[in-house]
């Protein structure tokens, strides 16, 4: 009596028809996707939103800025109005009391001298005005521009 098991053969997987047939999923998956741009992935969803006129009054107003300029010729400019510099911490109080809820923006050349732009800052905060609430865009001349280009 043998009780020797007999040893069964592995199963063998055939892989040239496997990869045949990934190949014919492949193109059928890119054959039938759609695909989108950023265009539509945008407008995505259509949503009809409703209206309503008095809801839409009670929203706060865009904030303007009034503008301090100073001129690569160092001349002051409050609101587009000029202004000498020993008035100007008197100009931005009366600007400050007659519009309580108004903000500046500070407009310089990159060519205004460092100690003009301190005597403006001590003038503002003079006049009541915190320093950080007065954002500084420091520009090159429009002429300088021209002449670069």
């Amino acid at each position: 009596m043998d009780l020797r098991r007999k040893k069964k053969p592995a199963p063998v997987i055939p892989i040239v028809p496997l990869v045949d047939i990934l190949v014919v999923l492949l193109m059928f998956f890119i054959a039938t996707t759609t695909f989108k741009s950023k265009a539509d992935k945008a407008n995505h969803l259509q949503i009809s939103l409703p209206q309503s006129n008095a809801l839409g009054a009670a929203a706060p107003q865009k904030e303007t800025r009034k503008t301090l300029s100073i001129t690569k010729d160092k001349k002051i400019f409050l609101d587009g109005t000029e202004v000498i510099e020993s008035v100007l911490a008197v100009a931005l109080k009366e600007m400050k009391t007659t519009l309580p809820d108004v903000k500046l923006e500070l407009q310089a050349d990159q060519d205004t001298p460092l100690g003009l732009l301190v005597k403006v800052w001590d003038a503002l905060k003079a006049a009541g005005w915190s320093i950080n609430d007065v954002p500084a865009r420091i520009q090159r001349a429009a002429a300088q521009i021209q002449d670069a280009r």
